[in-house]
């Protein structure tokens, strides 16, 4: 009988030692790690009046502050939690752009955020302001497509990582990061001197035997870039990566502004906290220590409405940067004699669209640089000017973008080239007129026929071999993406001789107006459209 037990006892250690594991199998236990995120917070600290989407309109929504009371009430109860933030965390607000966006480093210091990534929009205040933000942040900057040499800034260069590696509960959690591919289209060489941005599977290729040596259980990429639809393009390659990298775990996208709470893409769990602090993104993944595998994967957004209060300690760590932006925005620079109406921008000539025009072509004429014509869109649709008072806010209201000035030469002939791949968006927000020149379009026409006519203001045609002052602003000049490349290869050919002037559009729009004093509202003519024949 003895004899029985011990070959019994036997029989069931051996059992235990062929299990996966073998006696560890014994202290198997699942791990949960939750990752909250945010993206394109755009500098909002607080919560703003939401215009769209249209289901959101009027509400009260957003802000990192009040992300910072779900994060810190998360973190309370949940041990193994990381939070990231997946890029244009900084341009705009008024308040982080005059503290250089460092109001935002100091609040995702003091959320002891793990990692961020770049945006592109991190790139719009130069290289300078970048690196300083780099530099005084205490979470790793990730950016693993991003390549510098030895030209671009030191802090860049030496601090932004391809990814961070966190254990947890035992459980290795990689995160990498990625930033657009895109960048190049919307940023001037200028502001990114030195630094190139690499395609997205590309990188990750490149990246993955570095990551895998360090033995992860788990990698998830943090990318700014979103889904479009069905299909990538030059800027967001999701799909792609998705494809080409099934080691993912899931996807923290950017970029695209839109809210995805959960979508499964090509195998990848895949979400998108919206924009603004809308939402904070709450990922859950649990992971089984035995089987060495993901058992679960869950992600949601939670919303940042008014049921959510405002983190008073942030708040108060940022208040002296919100008050001298409030200070600035009420400060009163003119006077409108009339309203300057908005409504059928940008296919339809308004009075802010010759607002606009007027105030870069005084400060070209000022900078030494005079042009002869200026081709510019509005920047907010909805941002015209009432009656009365003109304050700093209203040109933050019409100009929300950092963007240059630029002025260069071109023939009738080049100008035409322009005219016509800027009449393909004639439907579209991306549409610019013109201002100092008459133009006559057919926007049904097929493409490469809609410029019936051009002239000068006086509506004499342009004579062949005149030489043709043109200001646009550096969006363009970088291609608008790829919607104006022709405008940028015709502006940095040497013949063109393009001076790149580093002002700001809106800083002229406000010099302008103060120089001015009072402005009236005026419409010219400058351009009309017509059916083809």
């Amino acid at each position: 009988m003895k004899h029985k037990r011990e070959s019994f006892f036997l029989r069931c250690v051996l059992g235990l030692l062929l299990l996966p594991g073998g006696l560890t199998g014994l202290a198997a236990r699942e791990v949960s790690i939750t990752i909250l995120h945010t993206t394109d917070l755009h500098g909002h600290i607080q919560p703003v009046d939401v215009l769209y989407p249209k289901e959101d309109a009027g509400n009260d929504l957003g802000g990192l502050a009040r992300c910072a009371t779900a994060i810190k009430r998360i973190r309370a109860g949940t041990p193994n939690c990381l939070l990231v933030d997946a890029g244009d965390t900084m341009q705009g607000t008024p308040a982080s752009f005059m503290s250089g966006g460092l109001m935002m480093i100091r609040a995702l210091n003091h959320l002891r955020y793990d990692a961020w990534v770049l945006g592109n929009h991190e790139f719009d205040w130069g290289r300078e302001k970048l690196a300083q933000c780099v530099e005084a942040s205490q979470a790793p900057v990730l950016a693993a497509n991003l390549r510098c040499d030895a030209t671009a800034p030191k802090a860049v260069a030496g601090k932004v990582r391809p990814f961070i590696i966190k254990e947890m509960d035992g459980v290795r959690v990689a995160v990498v990061g990625l930033t657009t591919p895109g960048i190049p289209t919307w940023s001037r060489p200028r502001l990114i001197g030195g630094m190139t941005f690499a395609p997205s599977v590309e990188t990750l290729q490149r990246v993955l035997p570095e990551l895998k040596h360090q033995k992860p259980d788990i990698i998830v990429l943090a990318a700014h870039q979103g889904l479009r639809n069905t299909t990538d393009d030059g800027a967001n390659e999701i799909f792609s990566i998705a494809s080409w990298i099934p080691e993912l775990s899931a996807i923290i996208g950017g970029h695209t502004h839109r809210a995805v709470p959960d979508e499964m893409v090509r195998g990848i769990l895949y979400s998108q906290s919206g924009h603004w602090g809308h939402s904070l993104g709450r990922l859950d993944l649990v992971y089984d220590t035995t089987q060495r595998r993901l058992t679960s994967r869950k992600s949601r957004l939670i919303r940042m409405d008014a049921s959510v209060p405002q983190d008073s300690e942030l708040l108060a760590l940022v208040q002296p940067d919100l008050d001298a932006s409030d200070r600035e925005l009420a400060r009163v620079i003119g006077t409108a004699t009339e309203e300057f109406s908005i409504t059928g921008a940008p296919a339809r000539e308004t009075p802010v669209h010759n607002l606009l025009c007027e105030a870069i072509l005084d400060r070209c004429q000022r900078a030494g640089h005079p042009a002869d014509i200026v081709i510019h869109g509005v920047l907010n649709e909805l941002a015209g000017l009432k009656k009365g008072p003109i304050k700093v806010s209203d040109c933050w209201s019409m100009v929300p973008f950092e963007n240059f000035i630029g002025v260069f030469e071109v023939t009738p002939a080049e100008l035409r080239e322009i005219l016509e791949e800027n009449a393909a968006n004639y439907s579209r927000y991306h549409f610019t007129g013109v201002y100092g020149m008459k133009l006559a379009l057919r926007v049904t026409a097929p493409r490469g026929q809609r410029v019936v006519s051009m002239a000068d203001e006086a509506g004499e045609p342009f004579a062949p071999g005149r030489r043709l002052r043109v200001a646009v602003n550096s969006f363009d000049l970088a291609g608008a993406g790829t919607r104006k490349a022709r405008l940028r290869a015709i502006a940095d050919a040497p013949q063109a001789k393009l001076v790149e002037m580093d002002y700001p559009v809106r800083q002229a729009v406000m010099d302008f107006i103060a120089a001015k004093k009072e402005i009236s509202p005026r419409v010219h003519g400058w351009w009309r459209t017509g059916a083809a024949r």
